[in-house]
C-alpha cells in the first residue's frame, strides 16, 4: 500500500491548473490573481484631513498652548466630498472634517480636542508642525505602483486596493467543478423516512460543505445505489466536471462497484492507502478527468478528503497553502493503533502555558461523526510507531482556530 504522502503526491501530481477568466470585484474575494494589478492613479488623489478639526498654518499656531490659546478668525468649513470654498489666509481657519480635501494655503490640521469655538474664531490650544494630520495625496498608492501579483490570493483587503486602484474586475483562476457522487442502497436524503438498515446520507452534504470550502463548484450528482448501471450512468456525467469526488463503493464488498467500474471501465491508479481511517481510496479517471473515490464511513470520508480531495483542488487553483499548519502538541490519551497504517485522530487541542496540549474527541470509530464535528485539529499516529503513551510528544493538523 502506498503510504499518505505517497498517495497524496500521485493525487497532486496527476491534477493541474485551471485556466484563468475575468471576474467581478465583489466575486473574487478567495480566488487567485492571474494577472499584475498596477494603480491606474495616485490613492488619495488629492491631499486630505485625518481628523476632524482645523485647517491651519502650521507658523499661525507655533505658540499655541493649554494656558495660551492662539485665536484664528473662523472662514468657512470644508466637508468630505466637497471642494474647499477658497483657499486658506494666513491667521485665519478654516473648519474640516475627515476626508474632506486640505484648501490650498494650509499645512496642517488641529484635532477639534485641542480647540474651542468662540465668537466666530477658534481657539488654538495646541501648537502642530506642517503635515499633522494630513493624508498626502498619493501616500496609499502612485499610479502605477504593484497593488498584486499573480499568486496572490484575494482577500478583502485586496479587493479594497484593487477598488481604489480603479478595477472593476481581476483576473483570477477559475473555480474547480467537483461532481460529488454518493453510492449506497442504504442513504436516504435529510427529511426521508428511515426504514430498518436505512441511514441519513450525511456524505452528501459534508462533501459539498468541504468543497465549498476549498474553494470549488458543487455538481451534485446525487445517490447512485449498488447498482452497475446507475454508478456508470452517474459517471458519464463527469465529462462536466474538473474533478469527481464518489463516497462509497471502494472496498472489498460485494457490492463495492465504484471500484469495480474504476477498474474495468475507466482509469485507475491505486485503490489503497496505509490510512485509518480511509483506507479505501480508489484515485483514477473516468472521461479524461480526475475520480477521487472516498470511503463510505463518514469519519473516513472526511479524513481522506481533507488528506487527499482538498491539497488537489487548492492546486487546481494555484493556492500554494495546500496543506492545512502543522504543529506539535502533547497528548492527554494514549494513541495505539497498528504499526502498518498511520492514523489519524480526532482532537480538541488547546493552548497552555508549557504549550499545546491535545485530548481526543471520544470514540474514534469511522461512523463517529461527532468526532469529526467536535475536532479541531487531527492527531498523527505515523506509520511504525504502534503507540505513543500519555504525555507524549505528537504533530497534530489544524482544523479550527486553536485557542
Amino acid at each position: 500500500m502506498l503510504s499518505v504522502a505517497q498517495a497524496r503526491q500521485r493525487i497532486l501530481d496527476q491534477v493541474g491548473r485551471l485556466a484563468a477568466e475575468d471576474v467581478p470585484l465583489r466575486e473574487a474575494a478567495g480566488r487567485v490573481l492571474a494577472e499584475e494589478v498596477r494603480a491606474t492613479t495616485d490613492v488619495p488623489g488629492f491631499t486630505n484631513s485625518a481628523m476632524d478639526g482645523y485647517a491651519v498654518l502650521a507658523r499661525d499656531v507655533a505658540a499655541a498652548g493649554p494656558a495660551n490659546p492662539v485665536r484664528l478668525p473662523l472662514r468657512g468649513e470644508v466637508r468630505a466630498g466637497v471642494a474647499p470654498p477658497h483657499p486658506l489666509q494666513a491667521g485665519t481657519a478654516i473648519r474640516i472634517m475627515t476626508g474632506a480635501p486640505v484648501p490650498a494655503g494650509a499645512d496642517a490640521v488641529v484635532r477639534v480636542e485641542d480647540t474651542a469655538e468662540e465668537d466666530g474664531a477658534v481657539l488654538i490650544r495646541a501648537s502642530v508642525s506642517a503635515g499633522t494630520s494630513l493624508r498626502a495625496a498619493g501616500s496609499d498608492l502612485r499610479a502605477g505602483d504593484l497593488v498584486a501579483a499573480p499568486g496572490r490570493v484575494v482577500s478583502p483587503g485586496v479587493i479594497g486596493v484593487c477598488a481604489a486602484a480603479g478595477r472593476t474586475s481581476l483576473r483570477c483562476l477559475r473555480r474547480p467543478s467537483v461532481m460529488v457522487l454518493t453510492t449506497g442502497d442504504e442513504l436516504r436524503d435529510v427529511g426521508e423516512p428511515l426504514e430498518p438498515g436505512q441511514i441519513v446520507n450525511t456524505n452528501r452534504y459534508t462533501l459539498a460543505a468541504a468543497v465549498e470550502e476549498a474553494g470549488g463548484l458543487v455538481l451534485d450528482a446525487g445517490v447512485a445505489r449498488d447498482e452497475r448501471e446507475q454508478i456508470a450512468a452517474a459517471l458519464r456525467q463527469a465529462a462536466a466536471a474538473d474533478l469527481v469526488i464518489s463516497s462509497g463503493g471502494v472496498s472489498m464488498g460485494a457490492y463495492d462497484l465504484v471500484r469495480d467500474l474504476l477498474a474495468q471501465e475507466v482509469r485507475i491508479d491505486f485503490w489503497q492507502v496505509a490510512l485509518r481511517p480511509g483506507k479505501p481510496l480508489a484515485f483514477g479517471s473516468v472521461r479524461g478527468v480526475p475520480l477521487i473515490g472516498l470511503p463510505g464511513n463518514p469519519v473516513s470520508s472526511l479524513v481522506a478528503f481533507e488528506l487527499f480531495a482538498r491539497p488537489a483542488l487548492l492546486k487546481m487553483q494555484a493556492r500554494e497553502d495546500r496543506e492545512r499548519p502543522r504543529l506539535w502538541a502533547r497528548t492527554e490519551d494514549t494513541l495505539s493503533g497498528p504499526p502498518h497504517l498511520e492514523q489519524y485522530f480526532r482532537g480538541v487541542a488547546r493552548r497552555q502555558d508549557d504549550g499545546i496540549s491535545v485530548r481526543l474527541t471520544g470514540d474514534q470509530g469511522s461512523h463517529v461523526l461527532r468526532s469529526m464535528a467536535d475536532a479541531n485539529c487531527l492527531v498523527i499516529l505515523p506509520l511504525k510507531t504502534g503507540q505513543i503513551p500519555a504525555g507524549g510528544r505528537v504533530e497534530i493538523i489544524e482544523l479550527a482556530p486553536i485557542r
